[in-house]
């Protein structure tokens, strides 16, 4: 799976480029980053696409020195259940 990074967000698009997943992050401040939304179509629900949503942005915000508040209940779900990202979350 092609996870393509934008500007604010991680998305995965089919071939006709129609999005099927993305997340949505926005920095605030010099060093918080708020994970505002993750959705992921039917298609590729159980396939752990969301998880690595959340991990491609945890690499960067590490690579960033920021901090993460994870408002998205999945994102949140994530880093209750994910121990690696104790030193990330704000």
């Amino acid at each position: 799976m092609d996870i393509q990074e934008g500007n604010t967000r991680f998305y995965v698009n089919d071939a006709e480029g129609h999005q099927l997943a993305e997340i949505v992050f926005v920095p605030t401040g010099e060093h918080l980053t708020i994970i505002e939304h993750t959705e992921v179509d039917e298609s590729l629900k159980g396939q752990g696409v969301g998880k690595q949503l959340v991990a491609k942005v945890v690499e960067r915000m590490r690579r960033e020195h920021r901090k993460i508040i994870p408002l998205c209940p999945f994102a949140k779900h994530e880093f209750d259940t994910t121990p690696e990202y104790a030193d990330i979350r704000a």
